[in-house]
């Protein structure tokens, strides 16, 4: 909270600076008083969008989800990294009482039901998916879950997108036993994604190495 007062001011006095300078330079009221507009609209939209979005950065995601965890969404992005197992599918739960949007329902319910290992539901559904980019990908994590290397196989030559296809390997190989490629491929998911995705899938995978996903038959 603090750091989001600080930031606040720091664009306020920046703002103030330019200002001055831009009126000691000559510039007329109107010119002066766009360029600050336009300057605070980058400092204070632009730098959100750039972290959630753009970055690659998992240290400044971290500094920005910690300022911003109020936010359900945000929340749960910060619990992956630094919460319990309940603080994560209590977040979970927020969000999906929080936003009606169909696609924000299909993606936080289907890692609800992979934090609480129910692998029948997570399959029935992504099939019931109203987004189908993610349709596969979620099915296959509940066909690695339930042990049926065809069905996952399958789903995994459906997906197209390289973060979702390195991470469906990681999954794969987790649950295969095989931690050496596990971490290869969790390392290329981390590397093919960017922003607010990039720190998601980075400890979405850390967590499943950790328990969510064990090795043995779920």
């Amino acid at each position: 909270m603090f750091s989001k007062y600080m930031n606040l001011i720091l664009v306020i006095i920046i703002s103030a600076l330019l200002a001055v300078g831009l009126f000691l330079s000559g510039m007329q009221t109107w010119l002066v008083f766009t360029i600050i507009m336009a300057f605070t609209f980058i400092l204070t939209m632009g730098y959100p969008f750039y972290i959630i979005y753009r970055t690659r950065s998992l240290k400044l995601i971290d500094r920005y989800l910690a300022n911003h965890r109020s936010k359900p969404i945000f929340s749960y992005a910060y619990a992956l990294a630094h919460g319990t197992d309940k603080e994560i599918t209590d977040s979970l739960k927020k969000i999906l009482k929080s936003y009606p949007q169909a696609e924000v329902q299909d993606i936080y319910n289907a890692n609800l039901l992979v934090f609480q290992k129910d692998w029948r539901h997570l399959i029935d559904t992504s099939k019931s998916m109203t987004t189908a980019f993610y349709r596969d990908y979620y099915a296959g994590i509940g066909y690695t879950m339930s042990n049926n290397k065809e069905k996952s196989s399958e789903s995994l030559s459906k997906v197209g997108t390289p973060w979702m296809v390195h991470s469906l390997k990681a999954v794969i190989a987790l649950k295969q036993g095989q931690g050496d490629l596990f971490q290869k491929e969790a390392a290329l998911a981390t590397k093919h994604a960017v922003g607010m995705q990039r720190y998601v899938i980075h400890h979405m995978l850390k967590r499943m190495a950790e328990g969510v996903l064990p090795a043995e038959e779920v």
